[in-house]
């Protein structure tokens, strides 16, 4: 009786423990080397808040589009690795460049349409 308890016991302990998840490695494609705040209104207004971007490896050292959305304003909130950002008033990386220091918010008249983050370790 006290065998098939312990089995039994042992076995649901087993179970569990391999049940655990298996924590992902990181790599450069799955870690966020930057977190932008947009927002469709001058001054990075809170009322214009169109919620944060994680910028992770596979969007590094590249043109991306802002897509859809109307981005007036841009704070360049937290970076790893000394990661720039530059953000451009059209979709293709080439007109307006502008950088955006980190903790600062970046405002035009203007709306922006595309981003780049530049890091030199990728």
């Amino acid at each position: 009786m006290h065998f098939t308890t312990l089995l039994t016991s042992t076995l649901a302990l087993t179970m569990s423990v391999s049940a655990a998840p298996t924590p992902v490695p990181a790599t450069p494609e799955n870690t966020r080397y930057v977190q932008l705040r947009l927002y469709s209104d001058a001054d990075c207004g809170q009322d214009g808040n169109l919620g944060e971007l994680g910028v992770y490896g596979d969007y590094v050292n590249k043109c991306n589009a802002f897509g859809d959305y109307t981005v007036e304003s841009v704070r360049f909130e937290a970076a790893i690795n000394n990661c720039t950002v530059s953000v451009y008033t059209d979709d293709a990386c080439q007109a307006g460049a502008q950088g955006v220091a980190l903790d600062t918010c970046l405002s035009s008249s203007t709306q922006y349409g595309s981003y780049q983050v530049f890091c030199s370790q990728l």
